[in-house]
């Protein structure tokens, strides 16, 4: 939800630019700096998804001659001990 307004805030931002008759290349440059922004904070989630899954796959190992339908963790049921 802050994500939502911090952006709804960009754009009366430009918006008011705009509105104020800046010259375009102002708006043009305002939209570059607010997309490399964002573009910045989509690359910096995607590292942390990386080492989140990195970190939550650790020790996993997969395997396709299992007879079993699906394959999971010791442990990973409810009522269940790890090895």
């Amino acid at each position: 939800m802050i994500d939502t307004l911090k952006f709804i805030d960009d754009l009366k931002e430009i918006k008011k630019m705009v509105n104020d008759q800046k010259p375009r290349y102002l708006i043009v440059d305002k939209c570059n700096e607010k997309i490399a922004g964002y573009q910045l904070e989509v690359e910096e989630f995607e590292k942390w998804a990386v080492v989140q899954n990195d970190t939550y796959l650790e020790g996993t190992v997969v395997s396709d001659t299992s007879d079993s339908p699906f394959l999971a963790h010791p442990g990973s049921f409810p009522d269940e001990k790890s090895e």
